[in-house]
């Protein structure tokens, strides 16, 4: 990522295009509401993707991810972001108390097809970034954001490795991942003061 590209974001070596995966998964529906989530087993790994309309430019809300390194006080789902390279970033996510902390160290790339704007992020192992006392590390947080012009607004598909780590119920997963999934585009209208909406 270069000085104007991020994230939430939220991604050594170098993300593919594909580094998510797409409608050929057996998603299934979590929730319609607030925002669509949906999750799938891939690979043995959970994946799961949130939808949801941003009224704002694309320009802009592109903006504010590939600027998310420079003013993560904007995304409430973000402790802080440490900046290791041009294109990897130290996120360390706020989850409620009693749970601790998640964090992850990823190399994340820009890129378009057509007239959408993806920002991919794939898991970085050779930065040495040690964990924080209370912080939990996600060390196969891999995802991407892929933003779609539609009239005046975007819409965005938000695409993330769904592992929770740590001591955190599995009972839980779901309501965790429902939360996750609203917040991060929550977080990404809000940059705007943009109204989010389902459609």
């Amino acid at each position: 990522m270069n000085a104007s590209l991020l994230l939430l974001a939220l991604t050594g070596i170098t993300a593919p295009a594909d580094a998510a995966p797409g409608d050929e998964a057996a998603w299934a529906e979590l929730t319609k509401s607030p925002v669509r989530v949906e999750c799938a087993e891939v690979g043995g790994e959970p994946w799961c993707r949130s939808f949801g309309l941003v009224a704002a430019p694309i320009e802009q809300v592109s903006q504010a991810l590939q600027n998310m390194r420079y003013n993560a006080d904007a995304f409430e789902a973000v402790v802080k972001i440490d900046v290791i390279s041009d294109d990897v970033l130290h996120i360390v996510l706020d989850y409620p108390a009693p749970l601790d902390d998640r964090d992850y160290v990823a190399r994340y790339t820009f890129s378009k097809q057509g007239e959408d704007h993806l920002f991919t992020w794939v898991p970085d192992t050779t930065a040495q970034v040690p964990v924080d006392d209370g912080v939990v590390r996600l060390p196969n947080f891999a995802g991407e954001w892929r933003l779609t012009p539609r009239g005046d607004g975007t819409w965005v598909r938000y695409t993330w490795q769904g592992e929770i780590n740590g001591s955190f119920p599995a009972f839980g997963y779901t309501q965790a991942r429902k939360k996750a999934g609203h917040e991060a585009l929550k977080d990404l209208a809000n940059t705007q003061k943009a109204k989010l909406s389902a459609e």
